[in-house]
């Protein structure tokens, strides 16, 4: 790419600092930054050498020096913050998940192609060397048909106010068991049925969530998700001729293994990276813009939606609701 795309992040909490760790890998420009305590996005852009500074968003999405706004603020202010930057002009790099519900996901959705804008999901596993690798292996026929999925993404988080309460959109279900659905909507497409179970805690939210999807060839889903305890937080994916293996954390950069069908290893993945790897979803958003896309064609921005629809499904099987509904 000829031209160099200048960031804007909306927000500077903990989860925008993990990304403008891996900006700095990558060499990629971050412009400005808005909070809406100006000294912490002082604090921040004083930490990561941005030269630009915000108090608040709205002047940060119109900031004339920026061209894409990474936007980071907690899921129940997706929708407000995604339109602000679009009514901007922006391009969108948008927090996993996108937002709480399939109907503001579809009007950040419509806004955007009307403004001939990009908008991504940051689902930075999809860009991952190692799922790279792991799509490889099963895009070349050797695990035959994909007929099942498990996978556990369970950590011991019961101490994060966003993942306790339900004002903050808390839950495991939005905040972690998106990404074995993700991958899951990945592999199969749309579950044509859906069975979901849960425990839900005191604040309302769940605490822990198992859900079977099936598809339309008959294939499975099995998929658990918990912030009250550490899972192994993995994933198999198994065919008919073969499995692998994904060590945790699976929606990480780590290692894997293929077998075939003898339970026989016949290929070990294990390559590092610097960093964790959240730049390469950037690199992918820039490269799209470059080339005049408005979706990405491995994280589409109707592909989201679709996600949405998936845990929009799930939760009203568990009961899960939320005060911006």
């Amino acid at each position: 790419m000829s031209r160099e795309f200048r960031w804007g992040f909306l927000s500077a909490g903990g989860i925008a600092t993990a990304v403008a760790e891996d900006f700095q890998i990558a060499g990629l420009k971050i412009q400005a930054v808005g909070a809406r305590d100006y000294a912490k996005a002082n604090e921040f852009a004083d930490k990561f050498g941005i030269p630009n500074r915000h108090q608040g968003y709205e002047t940060l999405v119109n900031d004339p020096e920026i061209d894409i706004v990474y936007i980071s603020t907690i899921h129940p202010l997706h929708k407000r913050d995604a339109l602000l930057a679009l009514n901007a002009g922006k391009h969108i790099l948008l927090e996993k998940p996108f937002t709480i519900n399939a109907g503001e996901a579809q009007e950040i959705y419509a806004l955007a192609q009307s403004k001939n804008l990009l908008v991504m999901e940051a689902m930075w596993t999809r860009f991952l060397p190692s799922m790279n690798a792991i799509f490889d292996v099963i895009n070349s026929g050797a695990l035959g048909e994909i007929e099942l999925l498990i996978a556990d993404h369970s950590q011991a988080l019961t101490h994060v106010p966003r993942l306790v309460e339900r004002e903050l959109g808390g839950g495991a279900l939005l905040d972690l068991g998106i990404y074995p659905i993700s991958l899951a909507h990945r592999i199969f497409g749309n579950p044509q049925a859906i069975t979901a179970k849960a425990k839900l805690t005191s604040e309302k939210v769940d605490g822990t969530t198992s859900m079977i999807f099936e598809y339309a060839g008959g294939q499975q889903a099995t998929m658990t998700t918990s912030f009250l305890g550490a899972g192994p937080v993995t994933a198999t994916i198994i065919g008919s001729l073969g499995r692998i293996e994904i060590d945790g954390s699976f929606y990480g950069q780590t290692s894997f293994r293929v077998f075939n069908r003898n339970g026989e290893v016949i290929k070990t993945y294990n390559e590092k990276i610097n960093g964790q790897g959240r730049q390469y979803q950037a690199i992918h958003v820039e490269e799209c813009i470059a080339e005049g896309l408005t979706e990405s064609p491995i994280m589409s921005l109707r592909e989201s939606v679709e996600i949405m629809r998936v845990m929009d499904q799930v939760r009203a099987q568990i009961g899960l609701t939320y005060p911006t509904e």
